[in-house]
């Protein structure tokens, strides 16, 4: 998509992203794993990438972590800020690709909730993320946790797909999702149509996604080694059913 960039997805959905994805996903089941991660690891540091407007950057610093947000979207940051409790959070201006924060900046669980890492768009990208978050956790009790979809069981060659679709239908304002998925590039890119009697708004996205094997190697490229993996942030099991995994990693031992 050309013109997309690290902070266009937050720049174009601030003003709608806590009513349209305020529930999107168990927040009070996530604050608690990740603070109790926090815990174990010695030190209540915690670092979520791609924080947003403070889904749960807040409910975390509520919860007694000492919480930062590395967010590209200014916009984003500043609903965060505007908030209950925005105060308490670390907020960090900067690309989750390239992490604006000290190297010396250790962190107890560095989290990307809810596909935050498929919205980086290319695999340099990603294996930069990731290979910064390992570089941040504390050394033996740190650990990464990423929340994502079970990626869809298509193979390369495979023709791209293209759909319409209504989001909202409601009295005076509609909103239609455009996407094509890409099974070669393992892409996804969209637009939320929003149309009202005032005009058109364009709510661009776009996903590079993985399935869990191969977020399993690209996390081993940057030191890392998978702990455990569930069907969501209450332990469920892991099954091919599963539309959605939670898992977490530690920095593999070194000899």
């Amino acid at each position: 998509m050309d013109g997309y960039g690290p902070s266009t997805y937050g720049d174009r959905f601030a003003d709608v992203y806590d009513d349209w994805y305020g529930d999107v996903s168990d927040a009070d089941a996530t604050v608690e794993r990740v603070a109790a991660l926090a815990a174990a690891s010695g030190t209540r540091r915690v670092l979520e990438l791609g924080g947003g407007s403070g889904r749960l950057a807040l409910a975390l610093a509520a919860a007694g972590t000492q919480t930062w947000t590395v967010d590209a979207s200014l916009a984003m940051l500043r609903r965060l800020r505007g908030k209950p409790g925005g105060d308490a959070v670390h907020v960090v201006v900067g690309d989750m690709s390239a992490l604006p924060l000290s190297t010396r900046a250790r962190f107890g669980v560095v989290l990307c909730a809810f596909n935050t890492l498929f919205n980086l768009t290319t695999v340099e990208a990603q294996r930069r993320c990731l290979a910064d978050a390992a570089a941040r956790l504390v050394p033996g009790r740190g650990r990464l946790v990423i929340e994502s979809f079970v990626a869809p069981a298509h193979e390369e060659g495979d023709a791209a797909i293209s759909a319409v679709e209504p989001r909202h239908i409601g009295l005076d304002e509609v909103v239609l999702t455009v996407s094509r998925l890409d099974p070669t590039n393992h892409t996804i890119a969209g637009q939320h149509v929003q149309i009202t009697e005032a005009g058109i708004r364009l709510r661009p996205w776009m996903l590079r996604y993985q399935s869990p094997e191969e977020l399993d190697a690209m996390t081993a490229e940057a030191g890392l080694r998978l702990v455990d993996r569930h069907g969501g942030w209450r332990a469920e099991p892991f099954t091919a059913e599963s539309a959605t995994h939670v898992s977490t990693y530690a920095l593999t031992a070194r000899g």
